[in-house]
């Protein structure tokens, strides 16, 4: 076959200057090869520790290069990093770098340090609310509390129609033999969760009332759920 020169007329350039560095055997050492733009395939820039999809598959960037990952390492990374941000206090000025026992109940149950927490219950004494602020508490308390009990009972009332037998608190089996036990039953459930909602309607006008005294001030200890 007869020699043919190389025809480089439509290369790519970064291919075309690859191949003239090749063929001359010229490096000069300022000289960089970037393939980020071949076949259109723009290959962004990665700092290590950071982490991406791609075509369904995770990845995170190394210093010496990606390193696959799978999704449910991935997922369970954002779950901890949740968790980490929910053990932290939500103040944004917080200089506690240490939490004990009753600083990380706090911010369980409120989001904030007891440091934090103090200074914003400071700003509510200050302003003469602290009554009110008081009544919020307790009865948004009871809410989330009636809101639990309720679902509890209407699981129950849903699950007594399949109940054919009861474990009674020593561990023995009462196998019913009619259903004039269930029927029994399911009217106490129907009748605790009639009052259990009245009640909680009236816990959450008396909430309501006491939020209303606080609303105007964004108090970020008051929020409305």
């Amino acid at each position: 076959m007869a020699n043919k020169d190389f025809n480089k007329k439509f290369m790519h350039p970064t291919r075309r200057k690859l191949v003239n560095m090749i063929k001359d055997g010229e490096y000069a050492n300022d000289t960089h090869i970037s393939l980020a733009n071949i076949d259109n395939k723009v290959q962004p820039n990665r700092e290590i520790g950071d982490v991406w999809e791609e075509n369904g598959q995770v990845w995170e960037q190394k210093s010496y290069g990606k390193l696959k990952k799978s999704k449910g390492s991935n997922e369970l990374a954002k779950v901890r990093q949740y968790l980490e941000k929910k053990s932290q206090c939500s103040s944004s000025d917080c200089e506690k770098t240490k939490y004990g026992v009753t600083d990380k109940k706090l911010i369980k149950k409120t989001g904030y340090c007891s440091v934090c927490l103090a200074k914003k219950e400071a700003i509510i004494k200050a302003d003469g609310l602290w009554e009110a602020y008081q009544e919020y508490k307790i009865y948004s308390n009871m809410v989330v509390y009636g809101v639990e009990v309720l679902a509890k009972w209407k699981e129950a009332l849903k699950d007594i129609n399949n109940v054919q037998s009861f474990v009674n608190e020593d561990g023995t089996v009462e196998n019913w033999t009619d259903n004039v036990d269930v029927e029994t039953m399911r009217q106490d459930i129907t009748q605790d969760i009639e009052k259990g909602e009245v009640e909680l309607n009236e816990v959450l006008e008396k909430r309501n009332l006491a939020y209303d005294k606080l609303k105007d001030k964004n108090y970020e200890l008051v929020k409305l759920i």
